[in-house]
């Protein structure tokens, strides 16, 4: 069984020719996106200044993204932090409870399984909302936003039970926009799913 992480999963929904074999080797640079999920994990938690305040002093204080980084780590750094005010921007006027936050758990589709990441899951009357954030700088279609929110919405009915899904959020900060995908579009699209996680794991 091969198991394919959310990031090189969505890097192949975009990129159609991609595989594990063709990426092996190849250079992986840090990013700061680890930094910026644990900033909205902690928005939900300690709220908005808070998690605001220790992205910055994380980013501030490394090494790499501070102030002895590259002029380019230093602007990545800073669009992360502008990323983070849209984000709070948009959440301060969604008043409902979150149930979770950063839930990561194995989507299973044999012989391989996806790794999946849920920044948090929210709580309204008709079931539970599961939200994904994107920080990079690829404009999302409506396909690939479907294609990225469909194993949010089957991790997250496996956890809580069927039915109890309605929608998944899919936020790309770089441009504000929010997208919203019904069950029935999620699951729809999980065939396909399979198939790129099984050409990600030839």
């Amino acid at each position: 069984m091969t198991r394919v992480t959310y990031g090189l999963y969505r890097k192949g929904v975009r990129e159609p020719t991609l595989t594990l074999t063709s990426t092996a080797g190849a250079f992986m640079p840090p990013t700061p996106f680890p930094s910026a999920s644990a900033a909205v994990v902690r928005y939900h938690r300690e709220g908005g200044a808070a998690a605001a305040s220790r992205l910055d002093r994380s980013l501030r204080n490394s090494s790499y993204w501070g102030p002895g980084g590259t002029p380019q780590n230093r602007g990545w750094a800073d669009a992360i932090r502008g990323c983070f005010d849209v984000y709070r921007r948009l959440a301060d006027w969604d008043n409902r409870p979150s149930f979770t936050e950063g839930l990561r758990s194995d989507l299973l589709l044999p012989p391989d399984e996806l790794g999946t990441y849920i920044d948090v899951l929210l709580f309204d009357g008709s079931g539970y909302v599961p939200r994904v954030v994107l920080w990079d700088t690829n404009e999302p279609t409506d396909d690939r936003v479907v294609m990225y929110a469909a194993p949010a919405w089957k991790v997250a009915e496996n956890e809580l039970g069927d039915g109890r899904i309605p929608e998944v959020e899919v936020w790309h900060l770089r441009s504000s926009r929010q997208f919203t995908i019904q069950a029935a579009d999620a699951d729809a699209a999980l065939p396909e799913v399979g198939r790129v996680v099984h050409r990600l794991a030839s």
